[in-house]
């Protein structure tokens, strides 16, 4: 399969990357300002795997990730929207400031995956393409349940990728061979989780939680390499909860 996966340096983006290596497909694997851990795992790999960056706050960078992916390997089989900020922007911050925080969270949460979607599809329309193209989101369950008081920005934009995913796959299903999919997890143990353990406590983070320990990537990824498969088709549209039990719907 030919994928591209964004996001993937660290964190859940650097372990999907890790288990669709060695299921051996064909990858760009974008990134933003880490390219080295990318590079060892290319070093370490026989699979056909190629480095992008690109800021996903900039259109003409998320425009350029497109034509360089399609450059190198084609139309995608599968699209995995994995990257994703959470900024921590208190409501006393000044108008100007907290404005434009939240709408680079939206920029790169939400906005950079419906840009990528419109140029993927109008690429497949243009030449005639047939083939099944899957998209994979992730999301949050902060879509669902809200988020804490500084991270309505994130909240709001996770929201969106839910509502994105659900138009994906009724409006282009059948026009387009589109399955889209979401994944929504729960806290998941990652370096970008870690400003908001440091500054609400660990005790707050597992608050809910029905099992052992935190939700971690190596709990996500299967999840993508069986949409990836295709073995999930039929589920195009909904949302899979990944949350430890936290918040159940």
């Amino acid at each position: 399969m030919k994928i591209l996966l964004t996001g993937s340096s660290k964190g859940i983006g650097y372990k999907i990357a890790q288990d669709l290596i060695k299921e051996g497909h064909q990858i760009v694997l974008h990134y933003n300002s880490n390219k080295l851990p990318l590079d060892k795992l290319k070093t370490k790999s026989s699979s056909d795997l190629f480095i992008v960056k690109a800021d996903l706050s900039s259109e003409d960078e998320v425009k350029n990730l497109v034509e360089e992916t399609i450059k190198k390997i084609g139309l995608p089989d599968s699209v995995i929207n994995n990257a994703g900020i959470a900024e921590s922007a208190d409501i006393t911050l000044d108008f100007n400031n907290w404005s434009s925080m939240f709408d680079k969270t939206i920029d790169v949460n939400l906005k950079a995956p419906s840009l990528i979607f419109k140029e993927i599809i109008k690429y497949k329309r243009s030449n005639k393409i047939k083939s099944r193209l899957r998209f994979i989101n992730i999301a949050s369950r902060a879509a669902f349940r809200g988020e804490q008081q500084d991270y309505i920005s994130y909240a709001c934009s996770k929201g969106g990728i839910i509502s994105l995913t659900k138009t994906m796959s009724r409006s282009f299903g059948k026009s387009d061979n589109v399955v889209a999919i979401s994944i929504a997890p729960g806290f998941v143990r990652t370096e970008m989780a870690q400003s908001f353990i440091e500054k609400h406590g660990e005790d707050s983070v597992k608050q809910g939680i029905t099992l052992d320990r935190l939700t971690e990537p190596k709990d996500i990824s299967p999840i993508v390499s069986l949409i990836v498969s295709g073995k999930m088709d039929h589920s195009t549209g909904s949302t899979i909860d990944v949350n430890g039990g936290s918040f159940l719907r």
